[in-house]
């Protein structure tokens, strides 16, 4: 789990299924040690899964992804840098599977956007 190991949300707002959330990276955290060297970059599997993580923690279930219609990333997302940024998840509940799309951005500055299928965790 990433939240509050390499992120943590500092504000949720929420309306008719649509979630706006910000949050701020832990630029010290190890991972940037090593994607890259000297050119810190958020990986885009960690963007994925904090997108998985945060519609959780909204709807208080735990979910993995199992689909990604689109995913488009626009601009690398630097943590000294950029150490904020806007998450904007729309979800679609239907049965168990959950449909978002969104993006995530800083201002004018749009990292990527998304459709994800999420799942529900399965519990060991």
């Amino acid at each position: 789990m990433l939240l509050n190991n390499l992120y943590t949300i500092q504000k949720l707002a929420e309306s008719d299924n649509q979630i706006q959330v910000m949050v701020n990276l832990m630029a010290d955290h190890a991972i940037f040690e090593g994607h890259f060297p000297g050119q810190p970059v958020l990986p885009g599997v960690c963007m994925m899964e904090m997108i998985a993580e945060i519609t959780g923690y909204y709807l208080q279930k735990s979910f993995r992804i199992s689909g990604s219609p689109l995913i488009k990333f626009l601009r690398m997302i630097d943590p000294k840098k950029n150490p904020l940024v806007h998450f904007e998840i729309k979800f679609q509940p239907a049965e168990e599977i959950v449909f978002t799309n969104g993006m995530i951005f800083f201002g004018t500055d749009i990292f990527m956007k998304f459709q994800l299928t999420l799942v529900p965790e399965a519990s060991t």
